[in-house]
């Protein structure tokens, strides 16, 4: 009962989050964030919000209807669709902190939980900025790294045998340190290649961010895993649009979530299951290698594309 309950105030903390993601999300590109005293406002026709007009989701759905009040024009349907995302992640951090974590004193799973709950906040912010403007603010990757490497020594972030907050620092740098060169190499190269930038050196910066919350082989794995999609993705509208921009924050947040909770899952597949189904299925060992390399090659050139126009 306890744990149930428990449960339902994760999920409603995080609604809130996800309330507040959604002025993060418009105001920091703007410039606006840091100003302060601003009331939230209709994003139509710029007149202030009741508050009961502002109740997470409720209000949306139940009072506006997906109108503003003030002057009826259409609400984005992101707004709630961000508010509820974020309590799913929320909700599915507390059951994955609360029983693996078993060690660790109250106040540890308490960091625990909270550090999760800004890692999967930047996650979501970025995702939606970037789909919006094709930027990943240093407003928010910087100070993430920060927030890592602090986690890294107050929980751990990340457990190591012995335990001890050196280890589990170092571990965070050694993610840092990962994601910046992996990405930046690869940037450089394709940008070598293909005569003009490839990737953005936000991109750099968001992976050096994300390596520090999930270690150096946690960014490779998002950044394999982002790859893909982001080439699936790329493809796929392509295809049906005609048009090569693409973002790939978002997919980079993806495969980092993924990795956040699943990662031993995502390793076993990889490394046992894969295997295992190449020697029944008699492939050939090098079709992982090949699917790795298509799917970059399929999104490097999405991006050249879209650089010319």
């Amino acid at each position: 009962m306890v744990h149930t309950l428990f449960l339902v105030g994760a999920i409603l903390l995080g609604v809130c989050v996800g309330s507040f993601l959604n002025v993060v999300i418009f105001r920091v590109p703007a410039g606006t964030f840091f100003k302060g005293g601003q009331r939230s406002r209709c994003p139509k026709c710029g007149e202030p919000i009741a508050w009961f007009d502002n109740i997470p989701i409720v209000s949306w759905l139940l009072l506006l209807r997906g109108k503003g009040r003030c002057c009826g024009n259409p609400i984005s349907a992101r707004y709630p669709l961000v508010e509820a995302l974020t309590a799913v992640l929320v909700g599915g951090l507390f059951l994955w902190t609360y029983p693996s974590e078993e060690s660790l004193s109250i106040p540890g799973l308490v960091l625990l939980f909270g550090f999760g709950v800004w890692f999967l906040a930047v996650m979501i912010a970025c995702t939606f900025i970037d789909i919006d403007h094709r930027i990943l603010p240093d407003v928010l990757t910087k100070p993430t790294m920060v927030v890592g490497l602090l986690g890294a020594v107050l929980v751990p972030l990340h457990p190591v045998d012995p335990a001890d907050w050196f280890g589990s620092l170092l571990r965070g740098l050694l993610g840092l340190g990962t994601g910046l060169l992996l990405t930046d190499t690869i940037r450089r190269v394709a940008s070598y290649l293909f005569r003009r930038e490839a990737m953005g050196f936000g991109d750099v910066k968001f992976m050096g961010a994300i390596g520090v919350f999930v270690g150096w082989d946690g960014a490779v794995l998002t950044f394999f895993l982002g790859s893909i999609f982001g080439a699936i993705y790329g493809v796929v509208h392509q295809s049906i649009t005609k048009q090569a921009q693409i973002f790939f924050g978002p997919f980079l947040a993806v495969g980092a979530v993924l990795t956040f909770f699943f990662r031993p899952e995502i390793v076993n597949f990889i490394t046992v299951t894969w295997p295992a189904w190449q020697v029944q299925l008699q492939l050939s060992p090098t079709i992982l290698i090949g699917i790795v390399v298509l799917c970059l090659a399929c999104l490097f050139l999405l991006i050249r594309r879209a650089r010319r126009k």
